[in-house]
């Protein structure tokens, strides 16, 4: 059986730009433990755009393209369509909830073994589908061979689940990536101010879990579109504060060459942010900071004006160059900047699942999905990624979609 699928490679030998097109090759024989799945719900993310972008922009576009190439996609929605797993955990014609996060073959890691946490495999061997380093192909292609432990049953088949009550799922691995994130302090749901940059998928799905966790909250948002704030603003209309980017502010943050002067215009804006959350947030500093944006932004927060003394800062999303700790940052008494990648354990994975089914599924549809490009088919996909790259935008210009197969 043939299987197409979005494929991403060096444009030429000079490895300095890169192309994404379609391929078609065999499906490989199953080996033990693994199922064979057509994708049904796959969502295009900020991570695809940053890894496939022309420019090679994603700062482990080495680790991807370790092979020449690479087929994105960690995260969907599918069906079983053939398995060599044991009936007890899965059948053929189940559904699935696609998490991408495989562990190492040693049996004594610790990080893989005993936490269950793959992205932090003692021997650096965890693996993530569709990101290179020897891992399987992703999902952004029509089948995925999807080994153990990759995936979750989301719906049996006897359960016959429609479209409505599957899409929210193909965000699970997301909402798990983000509850990991939010969850790793034990501080971070307890705190009543949140510093928020980005109102994308991650941002919203964010400000969903931290309002949903502390009913008291605040959360001051920051992005440089002002229809995702405003969206965002929905869910809490007097709990969330926004406030939109200069958009030349953001092109030169993610430009290559920022102009002459720049500087000063970057700190009259962190200025005005910083004193737009304080008003907001009645004088007091913010508990929480999480960045989910996919473009350069630490810039704007990474400061003494941003954060204070107690912050948790989780810079979440992958298109900053870089967290600068001066030495006003390191005599901030009680700031912590917590790093944190991967769906968690299988307990975050399951408890994810669960906050779909009471209530999150909704919210999925109503705020991510319905905001959300329907691409039909690989070849819709195709056609939508290359106007997305000829010519290449800014990563914050992309728009949201998904691929229904």
């Amino acid at each position: 059986m043939k299987n197409r699928q979005i494929l991403t490679r060096w444009a030429d030998e000079n490895k300095k730009s890169l192309v994404t097109e379609l391929r078609e090759i065999d499906i490989p024989s199953l080996a033990p433990g693994e199922i064979l799945v057509k994708n049904l719900y796959v969502p295009m993310h900020g991570s695809f755009w940053l890894a496939s972008h022309p420019h090679a922009l994603h700062p482990r576009k080495n680790e991807f393209l370790e092979a020449g190439s690479f087929v994105f996609g960690n995260g969907g929605v599918a069906q079983v369509v053939d398995s060599r797993e044991d009936e007890r955990e899965v059948r053929v014609g189940d559904y699935v909830n696609v998490f991408g996060h495989i562990p190492c073959y040693n049996y004594d890691c610790y990080g893989c073994k005993v936490l269950h946490r793959y992205t932090e495999c003692d021997y650096g061997k965890g693996g993530i589908i569709g990101h290179g380093k020897d891992a399987p192909d992703g999902t952004y292609a029509e089948y995925t061979v999807l080994p153990r432990y990759s995936y979750d049953v989301c719906y049996r088949e006897d359960e016959k689940p429609g479209k409505e009550d599957l899409l929210p799922y193909m965000f699970g691995f997301l909402l798990a990536d983000v509850r990991n994130a939010l969850t790793r302090h034990p501080d971070a749901l307890r705190t009543r101010r949140l510093f928020l940059v980005g109102a994308g998928y991650s941002g919203q799905i964010a400000a969903y879990i931290f309002h949903r966790t502390s009913p008291e909250s605040q959360i001051f948002a920051i992005d440089v579109f002002e229809e995702r704030l405003n969206r965002l603003k929905q869910i809490s209309p007097k709990g969330i504060e926004t406030y939109c980017i200069p958009e030349k502010v953001a092109s030169q943050l993610n430009s290559a060459e920022p102009k002459l002067g720049f500087r000063n215009e970057l700190a009259e804006t962190i200025k005005d942010i910083a004193g737009n959350a304080s008003k907001f947030f009645g004088g007091k500093k913010i508990n929480l900071l999480f960045d989910s944006s996919s473009g350069n932004s630490a810039p704007l927060w990474d400061n003494r004006q941003i954060l204070g003394p107690n912050t948790i800062a989780i810079p979440f999303g992958f298109g900053s160059e870089y967290v600068l700790l001066n030495k006003e940052l390191i005599q901030n008494s009680g700031l912590n900047v917590l790093m944190s990648r991967g769906v968690g354990n299988i307990r975050n994975r399951k408890e994810t699942l669960q906050l779909i089914r009471s209530g999150g599924g909704r919210f999925v549809n109503d705020f991510l999905v319905s905001e959300s490009k329907e691409l039909n088919g690989i070849d819709a996909a195709m056609d939508f990624i290359n106007e997305m790259y000829n010519p290449p935008r800014p990563l914050f210009e992309i728009e949201h979609a998904y691929i229904s197969f």
